[in-house]
């Protein structure tokens, strides 16, 4: 399924989880900034299955072929990462910088995942050229293989927040690590979801 139908929903369930996350930290309920932040994992999950689902059919190649099918989940794909990285960078901004909580690496944190959002947003733009390097198999098989560093990245990170008790933590940095978890939770399902679709398309005759 294309990504725009799906825009709408995306982007409400990120304003909302936002907004919802900044009054909860205001009002120093954890709780309810956890519901906030499983809103939009919840979305982006249906969305990834949406989006990706229509190419694990037997026939989803089409009159398109296989190269140009895979550059098309590939870089569907990618936005969906690129928008996982926004949302917790406008998450992170936004709570510390209206919620009246304190962190001091609270500008830190939101502006590297903003840098690599944009990052992300452009490599995906990238691959809407027919032509280019970046839709060549070589590139998207190493575009494959970070896919799978960022798993694994990130589902060390996940353990790390939880093993460790920071999402229980009394610290100032409390809101960041519900933000920092439920991010990496969704790019490691992103990751595993995107790296099968790719090794089955992969499978496909040309």
């Amino acid at each position: 399924m294309p990504l725009r139908p799906l825009l709408p929903a995306m982007l409400l369930a990120l304003v909302m989880s936002i907004i919802v996350g900044v009054l909860a930290v205001g009002r120093d309920s954890g709780f309810t900034l956890a519901l906030a932040v499983a809103l939009f994992a919840l979305q982006m999950l249906f969305a990834m299955v949406r989006t990706n689902a229509p190419f694990w059919n037997a026939d989803a190649n089409g009159e398109a072929g296989r190269d140009a099918t895979i550059a098309l989940c590939v870089r569907r794909n990618t936005l969906l990462a690129a928008l996982v990285y926004a949302w917790g960078a406008a998450a992170v901004l936004a709570i510390y910088s209206l919620s009246g909580l304190n962190w001091r690496h609270w500008w830190q944190y939101g502006a590297a995942m903003a840098l690599v959002a944009a990052g992300v947003f452009v490599y995906a733009h990238l691959l809407t050229d027919e032509h280019g390097a970046y839709r060549a198999p070589k590139a998207l098989n190493a575009l494959m293989g970070l896919t799978v560093v960022q798993g694994l990245a990130v589902t060390v990170a996940l353990v790390y927040l939880v093993g460790w008790g920071k999402l229980v933590s009394q610290r100032s940095d409390w809101a960041a690590n519900y933000v920092f978890a439920t991010g990496s939770l969704t790019l490691a399902l992103l990751s595993l979801i995107s790296v099968l679709t790719y090794n089955k398309l992969k499978q496909r005759p040309a």
